[in-house]
């Protein structure tokens, strides 16, 4: 089977508007905080598997200096308010939700002769890939 993969076909929606302007590279990325499942293993070599009920996540969108997006991102950042991140990917069919969300910090100001990616990292409350 044969599959076609875009960028384009990615979405990103943080607090209702659609993000933009992303940078080269692994321009979005998101993961759980802490890994699902775990093992502990008894003297006897008895394997139990303990499950995190961490739903927290981490999600870094790298976006070019230009981008449209950065002044609301960084209005966003200074009004210290909760809001949620929808990823949407049609081409795999995959949707990433974080819920109760902030943004860990503003990025250093930095400038070079070329444009550069800035990494805006997100905490997510609760974090969730389908």
């Amino acid at each position: 089977m044969t599959t076609v993969y875009n960028f384009k076909n990615t979405q990103v929606i943080v607090a209702g508007a659609i993000i933009t302007g992303y940078a080269d590279g692994d321009a979005i990325q998101a993961e759980p905080n802490e890994d699902k499942w775990t093992q502990t293993i008894g003297a006897a070599g008895d394997v139990t598997y303990n499950e995190s009920n961490n739903e927290t996540g981490l999600i870094t969108l790298t976006l070019k200096t230009s981008s449209s997006s950065i002044p609301y991102l960084r209005s966003l950042y200074k009004s210290k308010q909760l809001f949620n991140v929808l990823i949407q990917d049609t081409s795999n069919n995959v949707r990433v939700t974080g819920e109760d969300c902030m943004i860990q910090k503003w990025p250093s100001f930095t400038r070079s002769e070329e444009e550069a990616g800035v990494e805006i990292p997100i905490l997510c409350a609760y974090y969730k890939e389908d």
